[in-house]
């Protein structure tokens, strides 16, 4: 009976200083981007995560979500740690933001251009200015990209607020999404609207295959801020330190890394580091061509 009693107790001394040595495992960060068109950019985020692993010590899983809306949706439900969202993606955000900071965002080369702008062309040939295009809306189609693109959606909207066309669905004859910039420009080209907007990018690339285009164009607007990286105030100070240093020097510790981010996405190839930046230097989308826009309301459209 004393050798069965002798064996329980050493069991039980065994289970409780061994338990001490087993920590629960670290919960995973997850760095989270969205997907564009058929590219969930998780190949182009990976560099970026190693480095993470490393510089936290914690593991940290990617993460794509099918659009804008979605991730938007996540990083409300709190289940985002480090977001790459696009500056349509952030305004929504904005409007009803409790978990994340923005903490960096890339910017172009100084004396840089046509980065990142809208273009808007017109295949009416009517409607060659804007004062045309205001005082004809009603008979016009206008065809914007899709519901979650920036230089396709959100900043065209606010150039026709400006305008004082705060209501593009009552405003024009009729409004269609082209899904994305190259076929928004097919679309226009085959005369399924009168009017499109669509990223700079797209308008150069058709520009070099046909000189003509630019008989189309009729707008750009300036330089588009890209969008931000956020990070959960869910984190500790020290993490977040980490995290924002680690972008900071990026181009100078790893510049593949940064160069495997700038790839997946377009408006960032002529972007050469990280740099800090608040939610203030979103607010130059309160004006344009000098004229005040109606963002809230027009983000409202978007606030999923």
């Amino acid at each position: 009976m004393k050798k069965v009693f002798s064996s329980t107790i050493s069991i039980i001394v065994l289970l409780v200083f061994g338990s001490f040595g087993c920590s629960e495992p670290q919960r995973s960060i997850k760095l989270a981007t969205y997907t564009y068109a058929t590219d969930n950019r998780l190949d182009k985020i990976e560099p970026l995560a190693v480095n993470l692993r490393a510089a936290l010590g914690r593991p940290v899983e990617t993460t794509s979500y099918p659009d804008v809306a979605s991730f938007v949706a996540a990083i409300k439900a709190d289940e985002v740690d480090i977001a790459l969202i696009n500056t349509l993606g952030y305004l929504v955000l904005a409007l009803d933001n409790k978990h994340m900071t923005p903490v960096a965002t890339l910017k172009v080369k100084k004396g840089a251009e046509d980065n990142y702008k809208t273009a808007v062309l017109t295949n009416n040939d009517k409607i060659k200015s804007l004062d045309l295009l205001q005082a004809n809306a009603k008979s016009l189609t206008m065809m914007f990209v899709a519901e979650g693109s920036t230089s396709g959606n959100l900043v065209p909207r606010l150039m026709l607020s400006s305008l004082g066309l705060k209501s593009p669905e009552s405003d024009f004859g009729q409004v269609t999404f082209g899904g994305n910039h190259t076929s928004t420009f097919q679309k226009l080209e085959a005369g399924e609207a009168d009017l499109c907007a669509i990223g700079s990018n797209e308008y150069f690339k058709q520009l070099e295959k046909d000189s003509t285009t630019a008989n189309r164009l009729l707008w750009m607007s300036e330089e588009i801020p890209l969008g931000p990286v956020l990070i959960n105030k869910r984190m500790t100070k020290a993490e977040q330190q980490t995290i924002s240093n680690l972008l900071f020097a990026l181009h100078e510790e790893d510049s593949l890394a940064l160069e495997a981010l700038k790839s997946g996405w377009s408006e960032a190839k002529q972007a050469e580091k990280f740099y800090p930046i608040d939610d203030a230097y979103y607010n130059s989308f309160r004006q344009m061509n000098g004229n005040a826009t109606d963002l809230a309301n027009i983000l409202q459209q978007f606030n999923y």
